[in-house]
């Protein structure tokens, strides 16, 4: 595991970042160069980088460019409100700073370009923080759930174990360490102890002055960097795990479709893929499902925003408030409701949200799939519904799966978060052995103790995977020998062994290289037979599930079984 770094920085001052400029091409901090793990940001967001405390009040500069003038750069920076000054000096170990250009309120300039390689900064106001204290007038609400988290007891965290005054902990624990205004110790700034609103939102001196000026509005982000800034090296390494998931990223497929100009096409693209794939999108949900009254259709972010915020901290974890389900989660880790969310643009997200299901189950769920569609196979996200034996009635799967036998994972207390989120810690964390927090969300062997040891663990899986394979490969073969053999003559001469498929395709009938494939098309799906449509269906939940038995050992074999009885009926036929 990498530890955190940070970018660099004036070693004495509340001044900006640093970045080497004057260069003939465009730098932009906001993106990370090619093979490394940085999380992707909104164009406008105001965190760009992890930093420890939260959100870091010195101005940022994210770009140099080439402007089409001869010898002049343009510089473009966010910060938290002005006034700026641009300021230069030519070597990076020392030498005076001199001004370049006069103030700006606003948030990009250009400057004349020098010969050689030199160095800039943008230099914002002094950050003025204010404590928890001013914030809970405007804010009573918010304060006081904050006030019930183990934020708020984050410096008392460092006393108890003797590292209340240790400079390299305080950043993390307390308001502003280190910056101007901030806390400097208990004795003079106890205000400002404990993990508070200007962490996350940034110094609130002028909002407070100024509460209407739209340009001191706090910081508000939903950017796993936020988080990431304390909870990263290897100590705690949540924020390094999590860039190593999925999680971490939009799907590139619909990043497109957030961004489509027509704004019409772009929403209708996050309604019906986007509470599950865009943390921007999740949230905005989120709080018109939570509104009092609720609001059947919330607005949604823009295409930037949507295609560039993944499931991030602030998708499962609420940040204002202590829950009943632990870690300050949206969701409890149990449930065994049957729930399948379905995804369709005209379908209200505020009627289908049941805070109730457990929080992997939110989203890892079969998506509204039942056996009479045609046009493609269920999503890849059956996970919770095989956990629990239950991917619907028989109007669902066609078959009633209700009596089949079920494996026990499911009465794990913590369910998918045992397994996928299990931490491990270390009696010395170091780079070499760092403490492991479970958010890269791998289902490792170790995870599967007390109830197994690592050796009979990895056993098991292994066996369990093999046989689910070999049972997904048998069915399938069967389905393409019902296509050559026993298809109607118009699907049979066409499609021939594809006969029983989606009219697109899934995956268990796509050469790994190669043109794609495609089954028989929405007009002819009317003449494959219901139990093969069943059976499709079936194997399809049980291959999508991706444990390959392992979530649900008993219910997966026993489904896979049904369903060949299904397809052998036909053959027989």
């Amino acid at each position: 595991m990498k530890p955190r770094t940070t970018a660099f920085r004036p070693s004495s001052t509340h001044l900006a970042l640093l970045l080497a400029a004057l260069l003939p091409q465009a730098l932009c901090a906001s993106e990370a160069p090619s093979g490394s793990t940085h999380e992707s940001l909104p164009a406008d967001s105001k965190v760009l980088h992890p930093w420890a405390g939260g959100v870091d009040p010195r101005p940022t500069l994210k770009s140099v460019q080439r402007t089409d003038q001869a010898n002049q750069l343009l510089l473009k920076w966010v910060g938290l409100g002005g006034p700026y000054k641009v300021q230069q000096r030519d070597s990076v170990t020392g030498g005076d700073w001199t001004a370049i250009g006069s103030q700006t309120m606003d948030e990009s300039t250009t400057v004349p370009m020098g010969e050689g390689v030199g160095i800039l900064r943008i230099e914002g106001p002094r950050p003025t923080y204010l404590s928890e204290s001013t914030c809970r007038g405007c804010h009573p609400s918010a304060h006081n759930g904050v006030a019930e988290t183990a934020h708020a007891g984050a410096f008392d965290t460092l006393k108890r174990i003797g590292q209340g005054g240790n400079a390299t902990c305080l950043p993390c624990h307390v308001v502003g360490f280190g910056m101007p205004g901030g806390f400097v110790s208990e004795a003079t700034t106890p205000l400002l102890a404990g993990i508070q609103c200007e962490n996350c939102h940034g110094p609130g001196g002028n909002h407070v002055a100024d509460v209407g000026n739209p340009a001191f509005y706090p910081v508000v982000s939903q950017a796993g960097t936020l988080c990431g800034g304390c909870h990263s090296d290897f100590h705690h390494p949540t924020f390094d795990e999590w860039l190593t998931a999925g999680h971490s990223r939009v799907h590139p497929e619909l990043v497109s479709g957030f961004m489509n100009t027509n704004v019409v096409a772009a929403e209708s693209r996050m309604r019906s893929c986007g509470a599950c794939h865009s943390g921007g999108v999740r949230l905005a949900m989120l709080n018109g499902a939570q509104a009092n009254p609720p609001v059947d259709l919330p607005a949604m972010p823009s295409g930037d925003h949507a295609a560039n915020t993944g499931i991030t901290c602030a998708v499962c974890h609420t940040a204002h408030e202590k829950t009943e389900f632990g870690s300050q989660l949206r969701n409890p880790p149990y449930s065994t409701n049957f729930f399948s969310y379905a995804t369709s643009t005209n379908t209200n997200f505020t009627l289908q949200y049941k805070v109730d299901i457990n929080i992997c189950g939110q989203c890892h769920n079969q998506r509204g799939a039942t056996w009479t569609g045609t046009g493609r196979p269920p999503h890849h996200s059956p996970q919770y519904n095989v956990l629990n034996g239950n991917i619907g009635d028989a109007k669902t799967v066609g078959i009633d799966l209700s009596l089949v036998p079920q494996s026990t994972h499911k009465e794990i207390t913590k369910q998918c978060t045992h397994c996928h989120t299990h931490g491990h810690g270390s009696e010395n964390p170091s780079e070499e052995d760092p403490v492991y927090t479970g958010h890269s969300f791998k289902p490792l062997p170790e995870n599967c103790v007390p109830c197994h040891t690592t050796e009979e663990a990895e056993v098991l899986i292994g066996f369990r995977q093999r046989t689910t394979k070999g049972d997904i490969a048998a069915l399938v073969e069967l389905l393409g020998k019902w296509g050559e053999t026993k298809a109607p003559d118009p699907l049979r001469a066409k499609y021939g062994k594809l006969a029983w498929e989606f009219t697109s395709a899934g995956q268990l009938s796509q050469p790994a290289a190669g043109p794609a494939v495609t089954g028989p098309a929405a007009n002819e799906q009317s003449l494959i037979p219901d139990e093969i449509k069943k059976a499709r269906f079936i194997v399809y939940m049980i291959e999508h599930d991706g444990s390959y038995g392992v979530h649900n050992a008993r219910f997966s074999t026993a489904s896979l079984k049904e369903a060949k009885i299904l397809v052998e009926s036909r053959l027989a036929q």
